[in-house]
């Protein structure tokens, strides 16, 4: 099974300087506005289960932290960018910081969890997938690299089957594409995420098939985490403090009132208010970061060959909850360390 996930993903895959050790908060004081401000570059992609993000500039202006949002379409993109110091802050895929540190990047560090949900299975309307054993006679549309590919990859072989024998098609370019293969038939189930499966549910040609993706043992659901980069985050603790907390804080404006939050996810992601609601119907906003979940997704990566080094047994030491506790008042386990 090797060879199947190692060729594209390879090429992603990206150095950076050498080794870290956890830096220290300087102070306890997880919300005190900062004597001089701080500016600090955000990698920003249009993903529902981000969409809090889009409010962070505005919770961290309170604490004298002046943030500058780039857009980014893939999540890769914000790795390298935040990997090479481009960004102080950004939000990948689980498996983003284990994909660098198996080619010795070791300058991002996890600092929170984004939530669950967001990816999604979409297949046309009215040709339902009841069975995983059902996708033998299907062309499936894959992102290699992307998470919910890996969560894909991942339940197809915990359904015991073999996915270098599937028809797969990888999809270049964004989610739009998945939606013009599905409904040009050139595929018959896309592996994809939101927006893009909320633009076809509500557009009312297609349909989420009944096999789901997000319950797989290995992977999990987990869309994504919130990671610092390692200069930034040791030449400024004090800022990175009260940037997890300032996340912290829009997190629960949206888990407060989902349906509000989509109408602001909206207009700032410029999507329709129906694709924007049924997308954030899809997602769980939680900032708990499940360690065990993503050393399992090392593994997973190591064992299947896109990772030459088994990094499993590492990769702990380049997450920290030590500024998630500070500002939810929560151990390191509550939040997630033994999951």
């Amino acid at each position: 099974m090797k060879n199947w996930l190692a060729g594209s993903l390879l090429a992603l895959l990206l150095a950076a300087p050498a080794s870290w050790m956890p830096a220290t908060a300087q102070t306890d004081a997880a919300r005190t506005r900062l004597a001089a401000p701080v500016k600090v570059k955000q990698g920003m992609a249009n993903v529902p289960a981000l969409s809090p993000l889009w409010l962070l500039p505005e919770q961290a202006a309170k604490y004298n932290i002046q943030i500058e949002q780039i857009l980014f379409q893939r999540f890769a993109d914000e790795r390298t960018a935040l990997a090479s110091g481009d960004l102080d802050i950004a939000a990948f895929g689980p498996q983003d910081i284990t994909l660098g540190l198996g080619q010795g990047a070791k300058s991002m560090i996890g600092v929170a969890g984004i939530g669950s949900g967001n990816d999604c299975l979409l297949v046309r309307k009215g040709e339902d997938i009841k069975e995983w054993a059902g996708l033998g006679a299907k062309t499936i549309g894959v992102g290699a690299g992307s998470i919910s590919w890996l969560k894909f990859a991942a339940s197809v072989q915990e359904n015991g089957l073999d996915y270098g024998k599937l028809r797969i098609i990888n999809i270049v370019g964004g989610g739009g594409n998945y939606l013009k293969s599905l409904q040009g038939k050139e595929i018959d189930l896309a592996v994809v995420w939101h927006p893009f499966c909320a633009q076809g549910i509500t557009e009312g040609w297609a349909q989420y098939p009944t096999i789901t993706h997000n319950g797989s043992k290995t992977v999990g659901g987990l869309i994504a985490v919130l990671a610092v980069n390692r200069g930034f985050m040791e030449k400024h603790p004090e800022a990175t403090q009260r940037l997890v907390s300032a996340y912290v804080d829009v997190v629960k404006i949206a888990q407060a009132d989902p349906q509000r939050f989509a109408k602001i996810y909206a207009e700032k992601a410029g999507l329709p208010e129906a694709v924007a609601s049924e997308a954030i119907r899809y997602t769980r906003f939680d900032v708990s970061l499940p360690l065990e979940s993503v050393k399992r997704i090392s593994k997973f990566l190591f064992d299947n060959g896109v990772i030459a080094r088994e990094v499993s047994g590492e990769i702990g030491q380049y997450y920290t909850y030590e500024f998630l506790a500070r500002a939810t008042g929560r151990t390191a386990v509550d939040l997630g360390q033994n999951k």
